[in-house]
């Protein structure tokens, strides 16, 4: 379920709103939901790590030995609008990853940003 974090009485706090009720969460009842490191293509954002903060899109993947890598596309995020891409690329474990809650009509405006990117990612896969 999605969360949110705020401040409350100057203290962190983890929120859920249903049904427009915000509930407290204890910490210990909260784990990120990391993505699959060969499926996922919705938003995702680093958890930690120097890249922590970050906003990514899977691009494709790739195994180390028997571990999944997933190569990520750094988004610039806009409200109301189309995502962009950086230019940067990371290639991380997905249990640095989360996934991001988002809306309906930000996947619609966002579905087509990563296709070029993952099609030139395919071919070079397939040699």
């Amino acid at each position: 379920m999605p969360i949110r974090l705020e401040l409350v009485a100057g203290q962190p706090s983890i929120r859920h709103v249903s049904y427009k009720t915000s509930e407290w969460l204890d910490p210990a009842w909260v784990s990120p939901k990391h993505p699959h490191p060969t499926r996922d293509n919705g938003l995702l954002v680093v958890m930690k790590g120097e890249h922590c903060g970050k906003y990514v899109r899977r691009i494709h993947h790739r195994y180390e030995q028997e571990t999944a890598i997933v190569i990520l596309g750094v988004m610039k995020r806009t409200e109301n609008a189309a995502d962009s891409l950086t230019g940067e690329q990371l290639e991380l474990t997905a249990d640095h990853l989360c996934v991001a809650v988002e809306t309906k009509e930000d996947k619609k405006r966002n579905e087509s940003i990563m296709t070029a990117l993952r099609e030139q990612a395919r071919k070079i896969r397939a040699k």
